[in-house]
């Protein structure tokens, strides 16, 4: 009894697999708690322009990734930038490394699921489109789009 995928090609070697990001979004509210995403207000692509008393745009970003298994027990870097729309950088990116280890139990071949979760408070330049851009070891992962406007 085979537990793992069959091998047919080089291209379908599961050792040439990346780490892959299975959503990036951005939301009102989110945390990771013991291995877990919590998330409230998610999958919005418009905020409404901040009052001139209170500037910060406040939000979360939400990114999931899929570690395969002979990527696990290892360090994976990764970088999360907030960009105008026409590419320019708003503050420094956040970055940070994640370790996916196997539980007990797993079976070869398996993928193990991990999440990350960040808060930002930030001015923003005005109204437009603006990039949430998520890096992965060096790798442009995913990007996603939100507009502030001035109404809903």
């Amino acid at each position: 009894m085979s537990t793992g995928k069959a091998v047919d090609s080089e291209n379908d070697d599961p050792t040439t697999e990346q780490v892959e990001i299975e959503f990036l979004m951005v939301a009102d509210w989110a945390e990771t708690i013991n291995g877990k995403l919590y998330v409230q207000g998610a999958g919005w692509d418009r905020k409404l322009n901040p009052p001139k008393e209170r500037p910060n745009t406040d939000f979360a970003i939400a990114a999931g990734f899929l570690v395969p298994w002979h990527l696990t027990n290892q360090r994976h870097q990764f970088s999360l930038a907030l960009l105008t729309g026409d590419g320019g950088e708003i503050g420094p990116p956040i970055t940070g490394a994640f370790n996916m280890g196997r539980p007990a139990k797993a079976l070869p071949g398996q993928k193990f699921r991990t999440a990350i979760a960040a808060r930002i408070s930030v001015k923003l330049p005005g109204l437009g489109a603006y990039d949430v851009k998520l890096v992965v070891n060096n790798n442009i992962a995913r990007v996603t789009t939100f507009y502030v406007v001035e109404q809903l």
